[in-house]
Parts: structure tokens; sequence; C-alpha cells
């Protein structure tokens, strides 16, 4: 059966999780696209409640719920959804945390938020603190983390967060163009968190008070700053290096 009703029960579910309101009130978020629903299958089959696809994608999915291309097209944000969408759980993070962490304090964009998860589950921070931050489940969010999200650790996060990960040994570094030089600083050993501010403001005060050391990425050509997703990447991925090679 090919449904072509918004009125449909899962058409208004994918509706309603365009909204931060109805993802937080039922713990479900929506993917798009090919990529990222065959992802979702393979890495988490657990967490996906529903498929949905056209009818030219049918047979490739034959558990999901046929929509019309009109009506896949219509609960869609994305201009070409590929033919195939699905409504997910949010995944739950596990209770123990590795030695690399990103702690994100107060990142508003969400397209610059779904590229730091990318990245940061790409060099191994797979452990994700989100203070302040734009919704990561947003439609944006979720298309730039190119299904990430199922292999990372996110959760929300405070400084009292901060804290804790200090009395267990972690150097948390800061990035601020205050700070020494990243490539003139050692790399730290054991457990690490790298903090990284808003676009706007930077790293805010209650979190910059807990930063071990503040570390900046030099500039030429008179650039005032850099993307705060370019950021946190070269802070990622030089901490990985000197880790490797600076023994």
């Amino acid at each position: 059966m090919i449904i072509t009703s918004r009125a449909n029960k899962t058409a208004k579910l994918i509706t309603s999780l365009s909204h931060k309101k109805y993802r937080d009130e039922t713990g479900l978020f929506v993917v798009e696209g090919k990529r990222w629903v065959d992802d979702a299958l393979a890495y988490a089959p657990a967490s996906v409640r529903t498929v949905i696809a056209s009818p030219s994608c049918a047979e490739e999915y034959p558990s999901a719920v046929v929509f019309s291309d009109e009506l896949l097209s219509s609960v869609c944000e994305t201009v070409t959804s590929q033919g195939v969408a699905a409504i997910l759980e949010k995944p739950r993070p596990r209770a123990e945390i590795g030695e690399l962490i990103l702690f994100l304090d107060g990142i508003r964009d969400p397209g610059n938020l779904g590229t730091l998860i990318r990245t940061a589950c790409a060099a191994g921070f797979n452990d994700i603190f989100l203070r302040g931050c734009t919704d990561a489940y947003s439609g944006k969010a979720v298309r730039s983390t190119m299904s990430a999200l199922l292999k990372i650790n996110l959760r929300d996060g405070g400084i009292d967060d901060l804290v804790r990960l200090k009395e267990n040994g972690c150097t948390v570094v800061g990035a601020d163009m205050s700070g020494k030089s990243l490539f003139e600083l050692p790399a730290p050993r054991g457990k690490v968190c790298i903090v990284i501010g808003g676009e706007a403001d930077g790293i805010t005060d209650e979190a910059a008070g807990q930063c071990d050391v503040m570390s900046s990425i030099p500039m030429t050509g008179d650039i005032e700053s850099l993307n705060a997703a370019v950021s946190g990447a070269i802070m990622m991925y030089e901490t990985i290096r000197k880790r490797i090679f600076e023994k």
C-alpha cells in the first residue's frame, strides 16, 4: 500500500519531529538519505523505529512504510531525500569515558555542531559533552554528522563535568586566541579534553576557569578568527599527531 495522506500517523510523526519539543518528548529524530539510513541499519539496527521509502526504493527496504513521492517530499526537510528516510531513537551514551574528549561550549550553528561531531568521531574523540549548544538532533545538524551520531557518546554537559574530568586526571585544553600556540605546546598524556567555544564569544568564563591551558591556532593574513568547526578539527588532529609522533 502506498500512503498519500499527510494525515497518516507516520507522516504526522515525521512532521512533528522537525520541532525540538517533540524530539525531546519522544526521544526520536529523523534521518534522510540512503547513506544515513543504511548506516543506521548497519550500525544501530535496534535504534531504527521506522523506515520510510518511496515506491522506487521499496524493494530495497522491504520492511519500509511506503509513501508516495509527493508525500515523502512534503514531510522531509531536504530538497531530495533520495527516496528514503527513517525515524530513529536517540542513542544512549555509555557510562564509560575514554581518553579523548571534546567539550563544546555554546556552539549555536547546527552545521558547525554536526561537523564537529563528525570530525570528533573520525579523530577518535568519541566522548562529546554539549553545554548550551544547539540541538544535535535538528535536521541540519543530523545531516552534517553523516551518521557519526550513532558512533559516539553524546551527552549534555556542564561545568561540573569539567570538574569531574579534572579530578580523574584529565588535562583540559581550551581553544582561545589569547593562548599559547598550539604548535608549541607538548601533547598532553593520558586523558585530554579539548574545549571549543561558541562562534561569537568563544569559551565562556565558567568553562575557561576549568581549563588547565589555553591554546591558540597561529594565523596570518590579518584573519580575525577561524570557524569553530575548523578550529576544533585542527585542535583534535594536532593533539592526535603529537601523541603519535612525539612520544
